[in-house]
C-alpha cells in the first residue's frame, strides 16, 4: 500500500527495505517479497514510479496525464520479468509494440525513413535514398542481432559472478556466431561518427542512428556500441505501457502488496543506517528511523548512496576514492526533457501526406519523429561541450496521446520531447537556457506538428537541475552513471562495485546505475534482488 500515515509498529519486523520506488527498486521489490522476505520500499516522492511515474499536469492542465520522464520501455521485452511476476496475466500490465517505433524526418522535403521492428522493411524504405545503404543497413542489422544473441544472457545475471547457465548459453552463442566475431568487434570499437560514414552515404540514413544514441562523444573510440540499440529494436520491439508509463509502477505495486510488501512515499531518506558494522536500516527525514532485519536494496543513484547516505569514514580509502569519482557529468552534454499540455490535436500533416501517396505505412503521431540532420547533430555534441546552446536541438518528438487517448481530455494531445544534445553547463545557465531550449523545441516541433504553438496549454521542462531535484539523480544524469562502454558490465558503476553487494555488509545497489542499462529495463532490479537473496539467505 502506498501510505504516508502508517505508525513505526507497521514497519516492525522488516527483512529488507527498498530505497527508491523507480520501476527498478520496485521490480526487486517483488523478487524479495516473493522469496518470503517481508518487504517495505521507501519513495522520497509522493508518487511511486520514479522516472516511470505517470501524473498530471496540475495546475494548469489537470486532465492532460504526463509521462514525467521515460516512455519506452526500450529493454524490457529482452527480460523474464513480465512472465515471472505476471504482471500482465495477474496484475494488468498492457503493453503495445510501437511499430515503426521512430522515423527520420527530412528537413527540406517531406520524406521520411521508418525504423521498423521487421528490418527489411527499414531497407525498403532507405531503397528509396540510397540501395547500397539499403544494403549495409541489412548488414548492421544482421551484426547487430548476432551482439545480441551472444550477449543477452549475461544482461539478465550478475556481471561479477555471472549464473552458470548464463555463462554457457554465452558460450554457445559465441560458437554458433564464431564467424560473426571479426564484424562485432570491428562494430564495438569503432567512433560511433566513423561506422556510420563508413556504412552509409545518405545523411537521412546516417541521422537515423546517431542523434537519438548520444552516449559518447560521436568521433571517440568504442563509441559506436551504442547501436546495440538497434538489436532491442529488431527483436523484441520497443512498446509502450496503456495508461501511460505509470501504469508499470502500478501494476508492480500491485504484485508487491499481493506478496505481503508496501510502499512508503513522501520519506526521503537522508541516511543508511549501520549497526555493529552492517545496513540495519534507514533515517528519513525527521528524523524517524526503520530497521530491516536483513540488510537496504538501494536502488537510485549509487554515486548518492557511497557518498552521501552513508557515514563518514565507513567506506575505506580505495572504495571510497572509487565511489567519488562515478562519471555523471564528464561528458558536456546533458537531458532535456520537455512535456507540453495542448487544447487540440496535431499531426505531422506535410510528412504523413508524402507516405501515404507512396503507399507506406505509418501513422507518425505514434511513433517518435527526429528532424535533426546527421551534420547537425554531429555539430550539436561540439557546442554543447563548449557550453553552447546548438542551433538545432536535436532529439524526439511523440504525440503520447495517440497511442492513449484517455491521457487528456477528448480532442486534445499531449506532447513529449526528449534531448540527450543540450549543453551540461550552458555559458548563460539554466535559468535562462531552460527557457530558450523550451521555446526552441517548440519552434522546431511546429515545424513539423502543425499547430503546436497556437494550441499550448502549459509546458513542463526538466531541465538537469530539474532532473536531479525530481528524481533525486546526481547531475541531472538519467542514466545515473555516465554511458560510456567501460562503464557497463562489470564496470557499472565502477569494476569493484559492478555485482550488487557493496563492501558494507547488507547493503546491495540497484537501480539505473548497475547492470545492464538506463531505460525501462528492470533487469538491474531483477538482478540485484537475486543477489541479495542469495547472500541473505
Amino acid at each position: 500500500m502506498q501510505d504516508q500515515q502508517n505508525s513505526p509498529a507497521d514497519y516492525k519486523d522488516i527483512d529488507v527495505i527498498v530505497a527508491g520506488a523507480g520501476h527498478n527498486g520496485l521490480v526487486a521489490s517483488c523478487y524479495l517479497a516473493k522469496a518470503g522476505l517481508k518487504t517495505l520500499v521507501v519513495e522520497a516522492h509522493e508518487t511511486a514510479g520514479g522516472m516511470t511515474a505517470t501524473n498530471p499536469m496540475a495546475p494548469e492542465a489537470p486532465d492532460h496525464m504526463i509521462n514525467e520522464a521515460s516512455i519506452h520501455a526500450s529493454l524490457f521485452r529482452l527480460s523474464p520479468i513480465a512472465q515471472e511476476l505476471e504482471l500482465e496475466t495477474k496484475y494488468g500490465l498492457r503493453q503495445r509494440r510501437i511499430d515503426p517505433c521512430h522515423v527520420q524526418l527530412s528537413q527540406d522535403g517531406d520524406e521520411s525513413i521508418g525504423m521498423w521492428n521487421d528490418p527489411r522493411r527499414t531497407a525498403e524504405e532507405i531503397k528509396y535514398f540510397s540501395k547500397k545503404d539499403a544494403a549495409a543497413w541489412m548488414d548492421l542489422s544482421n551484426t547487430i542481432d548476432r551482439a545480441m544473441k551472444i550477449g543477452l544472457p549475461l544482461m539478465n545475471t550478475n556481471a561479477h559472478r555471472p549464473s552458470p547457465a548464463a555463462v554457457l548459453r554465452t558460450m554457445g552463442g559465441a560458437i554458433r556466431h564464431a564467424r560473426h566475431i571479426p564484424a562485432i568487434v570491428k562494430l564495438m570499437t569503432n567512433s560511433h561518427a566513423a561506422a556510420l560514414e563508413e556504412m552509409f552515404e545518405s545523411d537521412m540514413v546516417r541521422a537515423c542512428l546517431l542523434t537519438g544514441l548520444p552516449f559518447m562523444e560521436f568521433r571517440s573510440d568504442l563509441s559506436s556500441f551504442c547501436m546495440i540499440y538497434l538489436a532491442a529494436l529488431q527483436s523484441q520491439g520497443i512498446t509502450m505501457f496503456e495508461g501511460g508509463t505509470g501504469a508499470f509502477p502500478k501494476a508492480l505495486i500491485r504484485c508487491l502488496e499481493d506478496h505481503g510488501g508496501s510502499v512508503r512515499t513522501g520519506a526521503k531518506i537522508e541516511e543508511i543506517i549501520i549497526k555493529d558494522g552492517r545496513a540495519a536500516g534507514v533515517r528519513i527525514a525527521g528524523g524517524e528511523e526503520i530497521f530491516a532485519k536483513k540488510g537496504v536494496v538501494t536502488a537510485f543513484s549509487p554515486k548518492m548512496v557511497l557518498n552521501h547516505l552513508l557515514p563518514e569514514g565507513l567506506l575505506d580509502h580505495k572504495t571510497a576514492v572509487t565511489a567519488k569519482h562515478i562519471p555523471t557529468a564528464s561528458r558536456g552534454i546533458a537531458d532535456f526533457k520537455l512535456n507540453i499540455a495542448l487544447k487540440g490535436r496535431i499531426e505531422p500533416r506535410r510528412h504523413s501526406e508524402w507516405r501515404r501517396k507512396r503507399g507506406w505505412d505509418a501513422d507518425l503521431r505514434l511513433p517518435t519523429l527526429q528532424w535533426a540532420t546527421y551534420e547537425q547533430g554531429i555539430k550539436a555534441y561540439e557546442d554543447c561541450q563548449r557550453g553552447e546552446i546548438p542551433e538545432i536541438i536535436a532529439g524526439l518528438g511523440q504525440v503520447t496521446t495517440a497511442f492513449d487517448p484517455s491521457m487528456a481530455p477528448e480532442g486534445h494531445d499531449t506532447y513529449w520531447f526528449w534531448s540527450g544534445l543540450v549543453p551540461f553547463k550552458p555559458n548563460i545557465g539554466w535559468e535562462k537556457a531552460r527557457d530558450q531550449i523550451s521555446d526552441m523545441i517548440t519552434k522546431d516541433s511546429a515545424k513539423y506538428y502543425e499547430g503546436i504553438e497556437e494550441l499550448e496549454i502549459a509546458r513542463r521542462p526538466l531541465a538537469p537541475p530539474d532532473i536531479e531535484k525530481r528524481f533525486h539523480a546526481i547531475d541531472g544524469s538519467v542514466y545515473h552513471v555516465d554511458p560510456y562502454v567501460t562503464r557497463f558490465g562489470p564496470g557499472r558503476p565502477a569494476f569493484s562495485l559492478g555485482g550488487y553487494k557493496t563492501p558494507v555488509p547488507g547493503l546491495f545497489l540497484s537501480g539505473s546505475g548497475t547492470h545492464p542499462s538506463a531505460g525501462i529495463c528492470g533487469m538491474p532490479g531483477r538482478n540485484s534482488a537475486m543477489t541479495a537473496i542469495k547472500n541473505m539467505k
